[in-house]
């Protein structure tokens, strides 16, 4: 494993370390014993950072291709044992859309308190040293180190972060918040067990629930239709399933669907592993065959400690506090196995107290490098998959600009990334950089000779420029290469239309039937090769309408995707083979419009003609009438009609999420009519969702809504809620305005808005956390929007 020696820095580390890095799972196995005996001696060890733990959690990042490391400490001396390990996951995370930087964090971290990393006693200062020193001297493709969920009253962490020089680092303490109930999940509640039942009862409980508990456990241990079972390796998949069931019932209307089944995918491989190795105690409470509850706890047999990690249970009982006598049977387990404390974990629900918990308070710690705002920062090697599932996310959008800061990022980290060429030269491609196109191709067909995708983009560059002998060149290189029906179709599409460019229609009609029998299924293939026999006259007349429509719907997929001379063409095609289809008129004025054809004549007859087709069609006559307005034709008396019709197709398309539809037609409504306040306020917060890059036109919208209305609360608070973001808010400030946006919420909520009371909700929480009844009525809201109960806490329930 690699091996790193640390000097100790003068008047502060009196023993020179050596750093190890375990970066693999069999190299995690070898220093289990190691591992084990620093955990065991370290007395601020906690169970999410032993072994055990560690173990199932670093197969999950492996099976995830997340990468991860442990900084390994010992002494320089020969045959030294380790004395301290530090383990970080490796995460990739943006600053601003499309610049990308890798954040270190704590592995294994939960719902618990936590440390930064475990060490034999004696050796704290000197290891926290000689692990700073490493990520300042050895690895440094980092912009970000979290250690989350510390004790307020930790040193280890202030050791660790003292040795970054603070004119470069910038240390911040952060803390959870949560925007849809009152729960503090800043506070770990524990309970600190004595030496008998009895005793416990006595001292850690209220005379209630005293008699609350032995009157429910007495009413399981003595009537014969109650039970509780315990996971054998026979029943343990069916232990899980009821208490991953009642958990989701309980949790995803606050949670989220996808988020939901994130966690239980991982709660149960993690359960599993913990049941593998002895430290799962799961009891199932049972009413004859009907599970009525079931809670997971996690056992930490060398520290003496029980953790309750998961719990769930039947909500239609209201009879029997499952929860309670569950957990009640869990705390005798660990009194009897002379266990010292029972963790709740994250939560300053009321049930825990009642149980006699004790509030531990935690905080989160980050570490940042100063001055990445204006730059990339490099990458880790290791985190470049995750950097290219970024930039094809953002390339797949659309969004050009984003994803080409993501490759050309990638490409400064590892110059032959073959993905990151193919993207980076498709993107200069798209945005007329052809010779960084050219560039990016060549250089990947130098690394891969047979890269048939990169030899056809690199054919369709030249074609696109004119180069058609190069093109073709290029084009029947490809075709010397493997198939890959995919690819190759496309190469005899390009070829095809190359040979028809050239007056060469049999060879064309002959390329595009190889291309469609190579993708018998493919529509685009089977319309190529109709469009060709068409122009020959040799397409059956039959046919015209419904190759006609398909070339349509061909041409907004392209449109779509940015890909607008292909639409245009597509939505020629269509209107030649049927020229009253209205919808391929419009389209075509639109794309020609939106690539910035300066002959507004021949638009304004592609919208005349779909509207004269469709006389309903309203999109059609919207766009004769803006094109009109735009040309000063359009009588000063329809002003007002054409302004509220661009304002209603503004919110059909808002609705529809398709933000700069819409705010084209916002803008069109505020330049028919000036004094149209709902136009500006929309068009403000469509900006404002636009991004950082729209906020400043968004203010100038929202403060032209107040210039109207001055008293117009959602103006007012939409530029305050950028100013927050902006970092331009005072304190005071934030507190006045998050009460106006709970008041707007109300009114909103109240006229039947849920989604924008929802959102006024949200900017009241964000700007004063505290703001209890603005949790409440998000939450009550979210319900009645997505018909879901959303969980607080069972007790309060």
């Amino acid at each position: 494993m690699p091996t790193n020696c640390i000097q100790p820095i003068a008047d502060k580390s009196n023993i020179a370390m050596r750093i190890d890095v375990v970066d693999t799972l069999e190299q995690f196995k070898e220093i289990k014993e190691e591992w084990e005996w620093v955990y065991q001696s370290d007395p601020k060890s906690l169970f999410f950072i032993s072994w055990v733990w560690l173990n199932g959690r670093l197969n999950c990042h492996e099976a995830y291709e997340q990468p991860w490391m442990i900084l390994a400490a010992k002494e320089t001396e020969p045959n030294q044992n380790y004395v301290a390990f530090f383990p970080l996951v490796i995460n990739t995370d943006e600053k601003l859309p499309g610049q990308l930087y890798n954040e270190l964090s704590i592995i294994g971290v939960t719902d618990a308190m936590h440390i930064p990393f475990i060490c034999l006693p004696n050796y704290e200062k000197d290891v926290a040293s000689a692990f700073a020193n490493y990520l300042l001297q050895h690895f440094t493709a980092w912009s970000t180190l979290t250690i989350a969920n510390l004790s307020t009253a930790d040193t280890r962490s202030k050791l660790l972060l003292e040795d970054f020089p603070k004119e470069n680092y910038l240390v911040q303490e952060l803390h959870h918040t949560s925007d849809v109930d009152s729960i503090d999940n800043n506070i770990v509640p524990h309970i600190l067990l004595p030496q008998n039942w009895d005793i416990y009862l006595q001292e850690k409980l209220s005379s209630n629930t005293r008699q609350k508990v032995k009157r429910l456990l007495r009413k399981v241990s003595q009537n014969g239709e109650f039970r509780v079972t315990q996971p054998t390796a026979e029943t343990l998949d069916q232990h899980i399933k009821v208490l991953l069931k009642f958990w989701e019932k309980s949790w995803s209307g606050r949670k989220g669907n996808e988020h939901c089944r994130n966690i239980l995918e991982n709660a149960d491989l993690s359960l599993r592993r913990c049941f593998d190795y002895h430290c799962l105690y799961l009891p199932v409470l049972w009413r004859n065959d009907q599970p009525l509850g079931a809670i997971a706890n996690l056992i930490d047999w060398q520290k003496k400690s029980m953790l309750f990690w998961l719990g769930g249970r039947d909500e239609a009982v209201k009879n029997l506090s499952s929860g309670l006598i569950l957990h009640a049977l869990s705390i005798q387990f660990a009194i009897q196995n002379q266990f010292e404390v029972y963790d709740f974990l994250m939560g300053n629900e009321a049930y825990k107290f009642s149980l006699g918990a004790q509030p531990q308070h935690i905080k989160i710690l980050t570490l940042q490098r100063r001055g990445e705002s204006q730059r990339s920062p490099q990458l880790d090697i290791r985190t470049l998959p995750q950097a290219l599932e970024i930039a094809s996310i953002y390339h797949q959008a659309g969004r050009l600009s984003e994803a080409g800061q993501c490759y050309r990022q990638i490409l400064h980290t590892q110059p032959e990334h073959a993905e990151a060429l193919y993207g980076l030269g498709v993107i200069c491609q798209r945005t007329g950089d052809w010779q960084g196109a050219e560039t990016s191709f060549k250089k990947l067909l130098e690394l891969q000779p047979d890269n048939l995708k990169a030899w056809f983009s690199l054919g369709t560059l030249y074609q696109t420029q004119g180069h058609l002998h190069r093109a073709d060149q290029t084009f029947r290189r490809a075709l010397d290469l493997p198939t890959v029906p995919v690819i190759t179709a496309a190469i005899f599409h390009n070829l095809g239309y190359l040979l028809q460019q050239q007056g060469d229609w049999d060879g064309a009609i002959d390329c595009y039937q190889q291309a469609k029998d190579l993708q018998p299924e493919c529509v685009e293939a089977d319309v190529i090769w109709a469009n060709a026999l068409y122009e020959q006259g040799k397409l059956s007349s039959e046919k015209y309408s419904h190759y006609a429509n398909l070339n349509m719907d061909l041409g907004d997929q392209r449109r779509q995707v940015g890909d607008l001379s292909v639409a245009i063409a597509y939505y020629q095609q269509a209107i030649a083979m049927q020229p009253d289809l209205a919808e391929a008129s419009y389209y075509l004025g639109l794309t020609l419009q939106i690539q910035g054809d300066v002959d507004n004549d021949n638009i304004l007859a592609c919208y005349q003609r779909a509207w004269q087709l469709k006389p309903a069609y309203r999109e059609a006559e919207v766009a004769v009438a803006n094109i009109l307005y735009d040309q000063k034709q359009l009588p000063p008396s329809e002003n007002h009609q054409y302004a509220l019709a661009n304002y209603e197709l503004g919110n059909k398309y808002q609705k529809q999420q398709e933000l700069e539809v819409a705010i084209s037609y916002y803008r069109q409504a505020t330049l028919m009519q000036p004094e149209l306040l709902d136009a500006y306020s929309h068009l403000a917060l469509m900006l404002q969702l636009k991004g950082e890059e729209s906020w400043d036109e968004a203010i100038a919208c929202y403060q032209k809504a107040l210039n109207l209305n001055p008293a117009d609360p959602t103006a007012d608070i939409g530029i305050a809620t950028i100013l927050y973001h902006q970092g331009k808010l005072s304190q005071s400030e934030q507190l006045r305005y998050a009460d106006r946006a709970y008041t707007l919420g109300n009114s909103q909520k109240e006229l039947g808005d849920l989604q924008a009371a929802i959102d006024s909700y949200r900017i009241a929480i964000s700007m004063n956390s505290s703001l209890t009844d603005a949790k409440h009525a998000l939450r009550t809201a979210l319900q009645e929007r997505d018909n879901v109960t959303i969980k607080v806490s069972c007790v309060k329930q």
